[in-house]
């Protein structure tokens, strides 16, 4: 059953993300072989994927900017400057979409430090291990999801506060956060707190594949996994 879900989601996400670009940034650390499996599902899906070592701020084509670590105890990597937050932001609000995830690593966190205060985002204190969180707003990320986790990795909570605006959780503390750009020009971003749910070992537990297709669906503001009726205007209403 669980592959033929699989081959609908791609079916259908693959008939609006033609020509959409996804940028894999390793401008700040190599890598992210470990996410070639999910790369290949969303070039099944129809986006064109690069993963890019020049400047982030080299990056004005792309329709969706991905930040993830390559790994949790992977080091030397390099922080996000000021310039490059700003730069990031205003990709976003000029109608861009940013796909970024955490890990349980302080050094990591540390790097991108100036992005998570930017867009409201803070360390949380809580663990969860495994990581598992079924709870979630009524939104467009979720369409035929029903849970979200990792059997076996666990993850930090987040603390989340405007821009913006926690949508998951584990009825206690928060694991996946959106912000959309104000100016209303479909920019948006996704954080989530379990960077290995794009990673091999996390990719097919759960629900997890079908949140990434939804998420990348609503960021790149391609035709919707399950729903290809819903507009940015009537997620936007869900958070006033």
């Amino acid at each position: 059953m669980k592959s033929l879900l699989v081959g609908l989601c791609v079916l259908v996400v693959a008939q609006g993300a033609a020509g959409q670009l996804v940028v894999f940034d390793n401008s700040h650390a190599p890598g992210h072989e470990m996410y070639d499996a999910f790369i290949s599902h969303l070039e099944l899906w129809g986006y064109t994927v690069e993963k890019r070592t020049t400047p982030l701020t080299d990056n004005e084509d792309a329709d969706v900017i991905v930040i993830l670590p390559e790994d949790a105890y992977t080091f030397g990597g390099v922080d996000y400057t000021s310039q490059e937050v700003a730069w990031l932001r205003a990709f976003v609000d000029s109608g861009h979409g940013l796909f970024a995830g955490m890990c349980p690593n302080q050094d990591y966190w540390q790097h991108i430090t100036g992005l998570l205060d930017e867009f409201g985002i803070a360390l949380g204190d809580y663990i969860s291990n495994p990581a598992y969180y079924p709870y979630h707003a009524v939104h467009p990320l979720f369409e035929g999801v029903v849970e979200l986790g990792d059997t076996m990795s666990y993850c930090l909570s987040l603390n989340v506060s405007p821009p913006c605006v926690p949508v998951a959780h584990d009825g206690l503390y928060d694991y996946v956060a959106v912000y959309e750009a104000d100016a209303r020009h479909d920019g948006a971003a996704v954080w989530v707190s379990q960077y290995k749910m794009a990673a091999p070992d996390g990719l097919y537990d759960y629900d997890n594949l079908r949140f990434l297709a939804n998420a990348f669906a609503w960021l790149s503001n391609s035709v919707h996994v399950a729903n290809e009726d819903a507009s940015w205007g009537e997620v936007k209403r869900l958070f006033r």
